[in-house]
């Protein structure tokens, strides 16, 4: 059965979910007309602003916006308008709801304990209170490839951002959270959240380190060191439900440019 995909911030993640989309129709909708053209080219119908007035119950429903606080304005703007949830939906929240209190992260870690996870958090209660059992959470690490992510920005800025050097960075290739996604929208019973990052994922010091030297940067220099034991992400429910083996396995391919 065809399936229509309905893709709310058809971006960089959206335009690579909509190229592993094969079942049905695709329908992109974005902020700005910028890049309706490339949108148009993929394949992809596209349109500005929300998608309310398009929804059918038998689509398929990606929330791919950019931060939580958009993704909160995407769940309220569905809550207040009444609509019921379509046949599936993803929302792509973030590996910032676990803060940096944690050595085991997995999809059952509480959030952490500042303002911005809690903020993340609320969200995520907020899309699942709406979308119930036919909702699906993807907490994402920090994305790279496709000509964006940190050695990108650093690229630009000419320094890393203030961080502490042993802090971990969660990262996943664009390719293989979009494989994720396409496959939790095509599951016929996925788990309410996934942990999309792909593992062993370096620290700040040993991600900038090697970064700013390929790219004849400054050695970096870190705020602080927070003397905690190793970060380790399990991704055992990743692997088993949506995604056995990360095309782009290794952290090393977020320092091409």
């Amino acid at each position: 059965m065809m399936k229509r995909l309905v893709i709310w911030g058809a971006g960089t993640l959206g335009r690579a979910v909509a190229q592993l989309w094969q079942t049905g129709p695709i329908l992109g909708f974005t902020q700005t007309t910028q890049h309706h053209q490339t949108l148009q080219q993929l394949g992809i119908e596209p349109h500005l602003g929300s998608p309310l007035p398009f929804l059918q119950p038998s689509d398929v429903l990606l929330l791919a916006l950019p931060g939580y606080a958009n993704q909160h304005t995407a769940i309220t703007t569905l809550q207040a308008a009444a609509i019921t949830p379509p046949q599936r939906v993803a929302m792509i929240s973030s590996t910032g709801y676990y803060g940096v209190n944690h050595v085991l992260i997995n999809e059952a870690t509480p959030p952490g304990n500042d303002p911005r996870t809690a903020a993340i958090a609320a969200v995520e209660h907020e899309f699942q209170t709406w979308a119930g059992a036919k909702g699906v959470i993807l907490r994402s690490g920090g994305l790279y490839g496709l000509g964006r992510g940190p050695i990108h920005a650093l690229a630009r800025r000419g320094y890393p951002k203030a961080g502490p050097a042993d802090k971990p960075l969660a990262l996943i290739h664009y390719v293989d959270l979009a494989t994720a996604v396409v496959a939790a929208l095509q599951h016929p019973h996925p788990a309410p959240v996934y942990l999309t990052v792909t593992p062993p994922c370096p620290t700040r010091q040993e991600f900038y380190t090697v970064a700013c030297h390929q790219l004849n940067l400054p050695t970096p220099t870190f705020t602080a060191i927070i003397t905690s034991p190793s970060v380790v992400y399990d991704v055992t429910l990743l692997r088993q439900d949506l995604h056995p083996h990360p095309i782009y396995p290794h952290w090393h391919t977020a320092l091409t440019i």
